[in-house]
């Protein structure tokens, strides 16, 4: 006897296929079998076509946070440059103050 490819109706396994005795709903055989053949399970093929584009979208994403992390790593940079030019020049200008009090 050759048993049949049915689909499941059960929610945690809604549209799986499975071989099942053509006689299960009479209740006169327990035969049940999952049917996996993977080129029949477009499901599968969907969902890593939607993890490949998922992954490019975080990598550009990636990519994108790389270069702004970047360039905030220069601006942080050049602004302590600045800083530091700024307090050097207090510095002189504070010592020329203090070279005008005392004339000599």
């Amino acid at each position: 006897m050759r048993a049949p490819i049915c689909i499941s109706n059960r929610p945690w396994s809604r549209g799986r296929r499975f071989y099942g005795c053509s006689q299960l709903e009479e209740n006169m055989c327990n035969f049940f079998h999952w049917y996996d053949k993977e080129e029949d399970n477009g499901v599968v093929e969907d969902l890593k076509d939607d993890l490949k584009d998922d992954l490019e979208m975080l990598q550009i994403k990636i990519r994108k946070f790389e270069i702004e992390n970047k360039e905030l790593k220069e601006l942080v940079k050049s602004l302590k440059a600045k800083s530091v030019k700024r307090r050097n020049k207090a510095v002189f200008y504070k010592r020329l103050g203090i070279l005008r009090t005392f004339p000599g």
